[in-house]
């Protein structure tokens, strides 16, 4: 039982699926697109899953935290499913937090000293603050939280190609020197495509968790957009949100992802998902239609992820 609820704290599905995330930006986007220009990895694999392994400290680290000051909330919004306090004692879920981000701050620096890239420690550095900073103040704050959190999210496979595609224009300067460009700004702008995808998804799903945990936010008088702006107009933000995310993958879509029916299947896919969640949030109601909109979120997340494997062949179309 203490097992599972450790695991509940930091919130394992969720750390697994940042490791896909980073997984799928190195072999399904940067991977393809070097090999068409004839390159392989520079960062070797151990070097790559011991990037995963800080980005997963560091997001434990914050969850635990997170959820060590929530304490008060959640005995409002969740007290059946509570865990700090009820499963795991308060400084114990401390003591995660402090464990969990010096490993994964320790871990990053011995990365980046390893690759000669020593100052993007503090990117990690910031990540961990800004959990704390979130956890502490701005998750009560209009906005502020959310969008915090969504960069963090959005920040999961940036990270990579931060690391790879620095190094790859270091190894072949008399390439760029030849060309006037780096030819790897390609998998760059693929990569912030990702990211601002996986922004997005989740700036709608903080915002729907918002409403979800009203009540508890509004007796603690916390500062949130349901709370300050209604219910109503929130659930007219997320549908803005939702209809932002459709554009983007659109545009995607119809542009530079080059038709094949694994693609098209997924971007039909998307299209219902989307036009789901807007019927739901205009018709949402009680907390268990927003707790359904949340879910499906989660869904149209790992579908994103998963959909990455089919991004390459769109990658070589693309550029072959």
């Amino acid at each position: 039982m203490v097992i599972i609820a450790f695991l509940r704290l930091i919130r394992l599905p969720i750390l697994l699926l940042v490791a896909a995330i980073q997984a799928a930006t190195r072999w399904f986007i940067i991977k393809p697109m070097i090999e068409i220009n004839g390159y392989d990895f520079i960062m070797t694999d151990f070097q790559f899953w011991l990037l995963v392994l800080s980005s997963v400290f560091i997001g434990a680290g914050g969850y635990a935290i997170n959820d060590y000051f929530d304490v008060k909330i959640d005995r409002i919004n969740k007290p059946k499913t509570i865990i700090v306090g009820r499963l795991i004692k308060r400084r114990v879920a401390m003591a995660t937090h402090i464990v969990a981000t010096g490993l994964g701050i320790l871990t990053s620096a011995y990365l980046c000293y390893s690759l000669g890239m020593w100052e993007l420690t503090s990117l990690f550095v910031l990540a961990a603050f800004l959990l704390w900073i979130y956890s502490t103040n701005l998750q009560n704050t209009i906005l502020v939280g959310n969008i915090v959190i969504s960069l963090i999210a959005g920040f999961a496979p940036l990270i990579v190609g931060l690391f790879e595609i620095p190094l790859q224009n270091a190894a072949h300067p008399d390439v760029i020197n030849e060309l006037g460009y780096s030819p790897f700004n390609g998998p760059a702008y693929w990569i912030m495509g990702y990211s601002a995808v996986l922004f997005i998804l989740t700036l709608a799903r903080e915002i729907t968790k918002d409403v979800i945990d009203v009540r508890g936010d509004k007796y603690y008088e916390a500062l949130t957009i349901p709370v300050v702006l209604g219910v109503t107009k929130t659930k007219g933000i997320i549908m803005l949100v939702y209809m932002l995310f459709g554009a983007l993958i659109s545009y995607f879509y119809f542009t530079v992802a080059n038709v094949h029916i694994g693609m098209s299947s997924i971007f039909l896919v998307l299209c219902v998902i989307i036009v789901t969640q807007l019927g739901l949030i205009f018709k949402s109601r009680t907390k268990k239609h927003f707790l359904y909109s949340a879910n499906l979120n989660v869904i149209a997340t790992m579908l994103i992820v998963l959909s990455m494997y089919l991004l390459q062949i769109s990658i070589h179309q693309h550029f072959s």
